[in-house]
């Protein structure tokens, strides 16, 4: 362990009190809201930032000997100072050190820091000048992710803070951050951008020379290029038209206004939700991908608004199988049944094929497969894994979950759901209980079923015709799985029936009286129901 004497006189008159002014909007008893007076310089040109501030940690019930923070390792020149309470020396020890990695600091004071007293600090540093994945300083563009590399001091990465962020960045580049834009004209054209942060979020940024594009509306959105692009408009009435579903599905909008921005993540990474806006890659705002931003924008909703607990079950669902829940609603509202269909089956055209019924049995058949809803992440690989799987799998339970309650109703229950536990943690078992209890009907075998279990069914179906009478037999091996399909009789001349079949067991024999000469029967057609089919079995076996 690594420890750093700094002694120090006071005179720097900033205090608790002066800050403590800014009121912690909507705490909640699970919340431990850090207040920030935060100052990041961004050198595009050197592609480091240099940061400072002051951060004010809650007080506590007992003595504490020491308080903790969490930073990533190339934040450099770390600087601690305990401007209240007022004590002679501090000792910083580096915990958890890695050469890529986070760093844990704790401060110790040279005697306890008194109960029911907060600790404010004052700290500063510097990055290194590479990129990460989910932080870049460069004169093309510079981003931080609230979610990703933890680029300014946080008392855990879980936690959220309020405060005043200030950026300072060359003249000609605009910044993109939480909360409310309080900086004026005269500031703007000098590179100096504020924002007061009153509802706790992760800090997020992003800086360029942007072009700006905005639409009006009951949420105003505004689209931050980078580059030259002919679909502004395009991405903007587009999402606007999504967000308007989303609002229908998951309930009112957490913020006032949305913002779109473009940045180059020279990674895998695709986008990320922060709290008011998206930091979406270069390669996104080319065309408008609906899946794409209804996913990112649902985020809003589903990770933002509503968290679960640290370690629960379920932690993807309520963040990646939700969001892709709610594309795969709006690609059905705006643009129909038949694309939604190859979204479960095949992933949505133009994005992430392996997002779809297709990239979850490649998944199973390699022996990647964890109960949605029944399995903690034991490292990183796993958490991925849980990730891909919510995104795969998740989101068609999600559907079929919707449907066997009826859309209406699961969309008010999600609402009220979002409402409910908006701005503290829950845990997915909550959101069960309250399923179970508003959907007017035994639904727990649902979730013991297809979230509690691994794989899923593999369904025959067998018919004949004599005369007007169509019989057969759906089967299906053991582990039997319940479910309602529907089944599809066609004919010459374009007739056809539509019936529904129940299977709960191994074996349901079916009779139907048809009136014309069958030609075909389809089971599920539209694929509504995750289930085997021949051309995934082709597609394991090729991998």
């Amino acid at each position: 362990m690594k420890k750093v004497v700094i002694i120090f006189v006071f005179l720097f008159c900033f205090t608790s009190e002066s800050f403590r002014a800014q009121p912690a909007a909507n705490k909640t008893s699970t919340d431990i809201i850090s207040q920030y007076d935060l100052s990041v310089k961004i050198l595009s040109d050197l592609h480091r930032i240099e940061g400072s501030g002051t951060m004010l940690l809650p007080a506590a019930a007992t003595d504490r000997d020491s308080v903790k923070f969490v930073l990533w390792s190339r934040m450099q020149n770390l600087s601690v100072q305990i401007l209240e309470p007022k004590t002679a020396a501090l000792i910083l020890e580096i915990s958890d050190d890695k050469a890529d990695g986070d760093r844990t600091w704790t401060v110790k004071p040279s005697k306890p820091f008194p109960a029911n007293e907060p600790v404010l600090l004052k700290f500063s540093y510097t990055s290194d000048d590479k990129p990460a994945p989910q932080f870049n300083i460069s004169p093309e563009g510079s981003f931080g992710g609230g979610g990703g590399e933890l680029w300014y001091p946080q008392t855990s990465f879980k936690e959220r803070e309020i405060g005043t962020l200030r950026f300072i960045v060359p003249p000609g580049e605009t910044v993109v951050s939480n909360g409310e834009g309080i900086s004026t004209a005269a500031q703007k054209a000098k590179g100096e951008f504020v924002f007061r942060v009153s509802n706790p979020v992760k800090f997020a940024f992003a800086a360029g020379k942007y072009q700006v594009f905005r639409r009006s509306g009951k949420i105003p959105f505004t689209l931050y290029l980078l580059n030259p692009n002919d679909k502004a408009q395009t991405i903007l009435d587009g999402c606007a038209k999504t967000l308007n579903f989303l609002t229908n599905l998951f309930g009112d909008f957490p913020y006032q206004e949305f913002s779109l921005v473009e940045v180059d993540f020279r990674s895998a990474v695709g986008g990320t939700s922060e709290f008011g806006f998206i930091l979406g890659d270069d390669a996104e705002f080319k065309n408008f991908n609906l899946s794409y931003w209804a996913h990112e924008i649902g985020h809003q909703w589903w990770g933002n608004v509503v968290r679960s607990k640290s370690g629960e079950f379920g932690q993807m669902m309520f963040s990646e199988g939700m969001t892709q829940f709610g594309a795969l609603q709006a690609v059905e509202f705006i643009e129909g049944t038949n694309v939604a269909e190859d979204f479960r089956r095949n992933g949505y055209r133009g994005f992430r094929d392996y997002h779809s019924a297709s990239g979850y049995f490649k998944l199973a058949s390699s022996g990647k497969d964890f109960p949605l809803t029944l399995h903690k992440p034991k490292d990183q690989n796993e958490i991925l894994l849980m990730h891909r799987l919510a995104n795969s799998k998740g989101f068609i339970l999600m559907d079929m979950l919707s449907r066997r309650i009826g859309r209406q109703r699961f969309a008010a229950i999600l609402k009220r759901f979002i409402k409910q536990k908006a701005k503290q943690l829950t845990s997915w078992q909550e959101f069960q209980q309250i399923v179970e209890a508003e959907a007017k009907q035994d639904i727990h075998w649902f979730f013991e079923q297809w979230f509690e279990r691994t794989g899923a069914p593999d369904f025959q179906l067998d018919w004949k015709q004599e005369g007007n009478i169509v019989s057969g037999t759906l089967s299906q091996p053991a582990l039997y799985y319940r479910a309602t399909l529907e089944v599809e009789i066609k004919g010459a001349s374009s007739r056809k029936l539509l019936k529904t079949i129940e299977i709960t067991n191994g074996e349901t024999k079916f009779n139907w009286s048809v009136p014309f000469k069958v030609d075909s029967v389809t089971l599920d057609p539209n694929y509504k129901v995750l289930r085997w089919l021949p051309e995934f079995r082709e597609q394991s076996s090729s991998n």
